[in-house]
């Protein structure tokens, strides 16, 4: 689906994906192969990460994470990167690898030319459509059919895609601890709980 024009934007058959959405719920075994729609699979990503019970980035830090839209250059990634370590693991952990397929996704965007010199097409997925998309799902200040939830402002979307979209470029990075900061938390935890680091140690 890499270079499917148009992937997570383009509609989908609703009965198909609705379909695929009662087979996941019911524990089956699905099989996602080149007989289904690429166009289906993307619309239930979209759909399950949209209805979560609480968003990848809780509705707590709507705010905080969408004031760094106002920000530039390190500030603006430094903040982000600190606000990444407020997600509970099990949010930070799925964000992480929707951001990875969402820049893998971005990386084929454009046409290019295999080793003959054959034209593959580009999906037209950029960093910023894919933030255009996927951003009001992952950044949600109200719940999915609650009074006012699809009544954004247009600040509020604009700043919406220009976080998603950072987060999306820079994933690689946010994610990453700094080796200064490793090492003060280790200094730390030396002093409050050395049997921590035994254990951190052992497992690394």
């Amino acid at each position: 689906g890499l270079h499917t024009e148009g992937i997570f934007r383009v509609g989908s058959s609703k009965k198909r994906v609705q379909q695929l959405r009662e087979e996941f719920d019911r524990g089956q075994d699905v099989f996602l192969d080149e007989h289904q729609s690429v166009h289906d699979v993307a619309a239930l990503l979209k759909e399950f990460v949209r209805d979560l019970p609480e968003p990848l980035i809780p509705r707590e830090l709507y705010g905080a994470f969408l004031s760094t839209a106002r920000m530039e250059g390190p500030a603006q990634l430094e903040t982000l990167q600190l606000l990444l370590l407020l997600l509970p693991p099990c949010h930070g952990d799925s964000l992480l690898r929707l951001l990875r397929l969402l820049a893998r996704v971005a990386e084929h965007a454009q046409s290019s030319r295999d080793p003959r010199g054959h034209q593959i097409p580009g999906n037209k997925m950029t960093a910023s459509n894919l933030a255009t998309v996927f951003g009001p799902n992952i950044l949600q200040k109200e719940k999915p059919g609650e009074k006012d939830a699809a009544a954004l402002s247009f600040e509020d979307s604009a700043a919406i895609i220009v976080v998603l979209q950072r987060l999306i470029e820079h994933h690689h990075a946010l994610f990453m601890v700094s080796p200064e900061m490793q090492c003060d938390v280790l200094r730390r935890l030396f002093q409050t709980d050395p049997d921590v680091i035994e254990y951190l140690l052992r497992r690394k």
